[in-house]
């Protein structure tokens, strides 16, 4: 990150990596939907599942995912 400038990225690259879960709520500039208010959550070692099936389990991708 050290080569870009502040205004070219937003920091989620540092906080989103395979197997974590990233809960983030508020503006979104690319798609137009400002507001006052952001909030993250970044989530380690957890375990994900969707429709009954670990996605993510105890922060290690699952199946074809792997």
């Amino acid at each position: 990150m050290t080569m870009y400038g502040k205004n070219d990225f937003n920091g989620t690259e540092l906080r989103a990596f395979a197997g974590n879960f990233l809960y983030s709520t508020g503006a979104n500039e690319v798609a137009g939907r400002h507001t006052l208010g952001h909030f993250d959550l970044p989530l380690r070692g957890c375990t994900l599942t969707l429709d009954g099936e670990a996605v993510v389990l105890d922060g290690q991708l699952q199946g074809e995912l792997a």
